[in-house]
């Protein structure tokens, strides 16, 4: 092992997403750390964004937020507890959130080397782009020198359970700064946050050049024997909605009591050859007997597939990414449901939707659609 990770390799899965709700990377994790806490099994290294949240650590207090619930949930940004190390932080769109879930039990029982690892990632990754950032003595993570004086460019929190780590490091590429101000980063009062573009301007990378960079050295730095892994399946969601006298309204079926018993609109699996604009047209007919103008919602994310509701042959993990869309359909219509997967239906407005809703990306489909709607 060296001093600022692992040497010794390993083998290790790499995922890597874009959008990943917050609550469903936090179910990701959970059921990651359980995957490779089971024998010999590869360490996991997941790559995503998270919407716009405001992440508690165990050391941090509600004071740390400085807004209210009110004007948070106004800003589209949630607040979530957790179990990692340190105060509190802003997850967000710009941002690369890394979770290395890795089993460090077998001569590798020393979270320092990991988190100098991961440090160390976020170095290298920095300088490629021709920052210098390093190490600050007392305060974790990585920090560039600026006239404003030291700013964090890369956060790090972890939770050990069992010598399973979980959770991760943020590195900022452009995420959103004024959010920052918002809260007492990480616990410091005395010292900024910045990131690529807020040091390099229009020669900032985008993220997915960043996240190319950091994630080579994270395998490096960890020691990570990369294996083939199961790419996702695909699926959509049409978002189905007639305009009614008291304003939109929204279709909403409940599953049946075999596929989950939950309310929900219109979603599907994409078939082989299909683009996501087909498979809705074809769910949205199969499930409901209806067709309708379909406009996109500029949303797609990621999530891990429980296999309590969806069976699997084996104990591999199974991840999905779906797309959104919103499907307007003629009012007066009747919906003729698929006794097979629906046992049955209402139309409500989008309040009484969005808390029907079961998962994170339809409620924020239903959000995004009354934003389109100014409703």
């Amino acid at each position: 092992m060296s001093a600022v990770g692992f040497s010794v390799p390993r083998p290790a899965q790499l995922r890597r997403f874009k959008r990943v709700f917050y609550p469903a990377g936090l179910r990701m994790q959970k059921a990651l750390a359980e995957h490779v806490s089971q024998g010999d099994r590869p360490d996991q290294l997941v790559i995503l964004e998270h919407d716009s949240v405001f992440t508690l650590g165990r050391n941090a207090t509600p004071a740390d937020i400085h807004m209210s619930d009110d004007f948070l949930a106004v800003q589209g940004v949630s607040v979530h507890c957790t179990d990692r190390g340190g105060e509190v932080t802003y997850h967000g769109p710009g941002q690369i959130v890394v979770y290395p879930i890795c089993n460090l039990r077998g001569g590798r029982e020393d979270v320092g080397r990991l988190v100098r690892g991961l440090e160390e990632a976020m170095i290298r990754t920095a300088a490629d782009f021709g920052v210098v950032a390093d190490r600050l003595k007392g305060a974790p993570g990585i920090w560039v020198n600026t006239p404003r004086g030291p700013e964090k460019l890369g956060a790090i929190g972890l939770h050990l359970s069992r010598w399973i780590s979980t959770h991760g490091i943020a590195f900022n590429v452009r995420p959103n700064l004024d959010h920052f101000r918002w809260i007492t980063p990480c616990g410091f009062t005395d010292k900024g946050v910045c990131s690529l573009a807020s040091v390099l301007g229009e020669d900032a990378p985008t993220w997915e050049a960043a996240a190319d960079h950091l994630q080579t050295h994270l395998t490096e730095c960890l020691a990570m024997d990369l294996q083939p892994i199961r790419q996702p399946s695909r699926s959509v969601s049409a978002l189905t909605w007639r305009r009614g006298t008291a304003g939109p309204e929204i279709l909403m079926m409940l599953r049946v009591p075999q596929h989950g018993h939950w309310w929900q609109s219109v979603t599907g699996m994409m078939e082989p050859g299909e683009i996501p604009e087909q498979t809705a047209h074809r769910e949205l007919l199969e499930e409901t007997g209806l067709r309708g103008t379909l406009r996109p919602l500029d949303l797609a994310h990621s999530f891990w597939v429980d296999p309590s509701i969806v069976r699997f042959p084996d104990a591999e993990p199974r991840f999905n990414t779906e797309t959104c869309f919103s499907m307007e359909v003629a009012p007066d219509i009747p919906v003729r449901l698929e006794p097979a997967e629906h046992s049955e239906y209402l139309w409500c407005g989008l309040d009484e939707a969005f808390e029907r809703m079961k998962w994170e990306g339809s409620k924020a489909a239903v959000q995004l659609l009354r934003k389109t709607l100014g409703a």
